[in-house]
This record gives structure tokens, sequence and C-alpha cells, in this order.
């Protein structure tokens, strides 16, 4: 099993145990003999509905197959905050609780939103793990006047909407391939978000240049951070223009990206 910064799980686990006082566990309440103050295995155990051994091999740092759902019952019967929680899954499993990130998207971090808010220079929007638009500066909307639309959707509009074939150029190449390789890596990566799965069965089933596409390619992309792209926009009067995207996971928030697009071969930013 796992150490965490160089310290044994399992000593955290008998720390978070001894901070319990049993007296106060109202899953304990009527045991005979009555519970002292010290929480011990065998609580723990009763409290997640496994045998001692079970627990005690947990605790001991020996490789079981413990399941998600005990994590969750040993974290709830330890009373571990969500930073312990974390610190458990992922030296005893290697992952993050399951719904342990589950905010509300339009909750936004006071430093997250000002940063978005102090981008004055070039479009920034954050948008969460299904491509929603959650929030975009104003130069985003002068750009791309479909954020500001509800329920605006990154992957909708640049792989549905014709008006994302006239202003993306190279369309295909360059966009469509690479957001629908993006789309297979979350879908493949998040297979119980239900919301994922009706993006990508919406987007295939609306349009054949994707369901092409989708069934000829096998390439994966994690992100389009530093990507290049040829826009043709209103908002410059319809000009080429080359930008390179860059993508950020905020640490307060990685259920989000944060996003900005800054213009390559000198262009100022101002419309033309």
């Amino acid at each position: 099993m796992n150490r965490v910064d160089g310290e044994s799980i399992s000593r955290l686990l008998r720390a978070w145990r001894s901070r319990v006082d049993a007296r106060t566990v109202p899953e304990l309440r009527g045991l005979h003999p009555r519970p002292g103050r010290r929480l011990s295995q065998a609580h723990v155990a009763r409290m997640t509905g496994v045998s001692e051994g079970w627990y005690r091999a947990l605790e001991a740092g020996r490789r079981q197959d413990f399941s998600e759902s005990f994590l969750l019952r040993v974290a709830q019967a330890l009373r571990l905050s969500e930073a312990e929680t974390l610190t458990l899954f992922l030296a005893v499993c290697g992952r993050r609780p399951p719904g342990l990130l589950a905010p509300d998207p339009t909750d936004l971090p006071r430093g997250v939103q000002a940063l978005l808010e102090q981008q004055v220079s070039y479009p920034a929007y954050l948008s969460d793990v299904a491509w929603n638009v959650v929030a975009a500066n104003p130069l985003m909307g002068e750009w791309f006047p479909w954020v500001l639309r509800p329920g605006a959707n990154l992957m909708r509009w640049t792989l549905l909407d014709p008006e994302a074939r006239e202003q993306m150029l190279d369309w295909e190449d360059s966009c469509a391939r690479i957001y629908l390789a993006m789309l297979r890596v979350a879908a493949n990566s998040n297979p119980d978000n239900a919301e994922l799965r009706t993006l990508v069965r919406d987007i295939l089933e609306a349009d054949a240049d994707c369901r092409r596409i989708w069934s000829e390619e096998s390439d994966v992309v994690e992100h389009r951070d530093g990507h290049v792209f040829r826009l043709r926009l209103p908002y410059h009067g319809n000009a080429e223009i080359r930008v390179t995207t860059h993508v950020l996971l905020p640490i307060q928030r990685p259920d989000l990206r944060f996003v900005f697009i800054t213009p390559m071969d000198g262009w100022a930013g101002v419309p033309g």
C-alpha cells in the first residue's frame, strides 16, 4: 500500500481512529459492554459492515481488494475530512473518491472568478467536464457570441453548428478530428457520466461527418493545450487569424478547465 509524503497510511489511519470518541458515535449506542472513549478496530469494522480482520488488513497496510464503498464507509466512520478522504483513496487504490468533487459548477472560487474577470487582453472561459461553458469574459463573448447563449456547449457548437464550419478553418482536420478524439478520452475516462454519454450520442446521431470520423479514427487526445487554430470571425472583419489555446486546471476546481486564447504572428488583439 502506498505511502503519502513519506508517511504510511497505516499510521494515519491509527491517528484518525484515535481522535474519534467512541462514546459519541451513534452507531455504537446500545453495545454491551458500553464502549469507552477509545474507538477500536472492532468498532470501525462494525460501523463499516465488515469483519474485524478485513478492517485490520486495511489499517495494517496489507493489500486487499478494498472496494470504493468500503473506503467511503471507513471515511464516514473515522469522520474524515475531504482532504483526508482523498488521501485515503490515493494511498489505498491510487484514485480519487467517487463523487468527492460534485460542486455547483456556477459556484466559482473567488480566485478563479477574479482571474477570469481580470483577463482583458485575450478571450477566456471556463468549461466543465462535459464542455458546458460555465463562465466567459467579455472578450470571449465578443469573439464568439454563441458562448452567451443559454446552455452553451463547446462540443455542440464546434461539431454541430454550421457557423463553426465557417469560422473554424480546416474544420475537419484541425478541429473535428481533435474534438472527437477528446470526446473519446472523456467518454472512456468517465463511463458513468450520463451527460457525457448523451453528448457523444447526440453528436454522432446528428452529424454524418462526425460519425464517419468517429468510425475511421482511433486517435485519443486528452486536451488541446497549445493547439493552433485558424479562425475567420466577424469580430475581426472576417480576416484570417491564427491563435493558440491554453488549458489550465484550477487547483480549487479540477472539474473545470480554464481556457484562454492568444493570437500568433504578432496580432495585437484589436478587431479589424
